[in-house]
């Protein structure tokens, strides 16, 4: 039987980047190496292993304003729903505090994790506070809502260990 692969995949970046970012004009795409050691130090944060396909490089995307300075960040997240990937991306301004979140593609069922009033329990959560993530919905869990959650500190988590303390 094959293993499921879970790329992050950014799909429309023009539509996604000026939703999250009005003020972007270009985007680059960055991309880290994984090695052994960060990705235990991440999976022991998370508690969980980091999903087939995310293992060996970390990708997220430098939004850039008019003069080419960066304005904020985005970063494309897959997650494992029910019935199949859950895939998301959201933005981190220049503070590191989650500005907005959009699903791209997901085949749940339950449709909770699209509601507006979920995807804004994240506006406004800065980096440092990702272990807060999970108590920020306290209501009756679904595996969406959970590949949400998961992904977000996930992505977080690797973001802080693999670019602000990278080597």
């Amino acid at each position: 039987m094959a293993q499921e692969v879970f790329l992050c995949v950014w799909r429309n970046p023009e539509r996604t980047m000026t939703r999250i970012f009005p003020d972007a004009r270009d985007y680059r795409t960055m991309t880290v190496n994984i090695s052994a050691e960060q990705l235990e130090t991440i999976e022991k944060i998370i508690q969980t292993e980091v999903l087939p396909g995310q293992r060996e490089q970390f990708q997220y995307y430098e939004m850039t304003g008019r003069d080419g300075n960066v304005i904020g960040y985005i970063i494309a997240v897959t997650q494992r729903g029910q019935y199949g990937a859950v895939e998301f991306v959201f933005g981190l301004d220049t503070d590191h505090t989650i500005k907005d979140l959009y699903i791209q593609r997901a085949r749940e069922r339950d449709r909770s994790f699209r509601d507006r009033e979920f995807l804004d329990r994240f506006k406004g959560v800065n980096i440092a506070d990702t272990d807060q993530v999970p108590t920020l919905y306290s209501d009756e869990a679904t595996p969406g809502t959970d590949a949400v959650i998961n992904g977000i500190v996930k992505a977080l988590t690797s973001f802080d260990q693999l670019v602000l303390r990278g080597d």
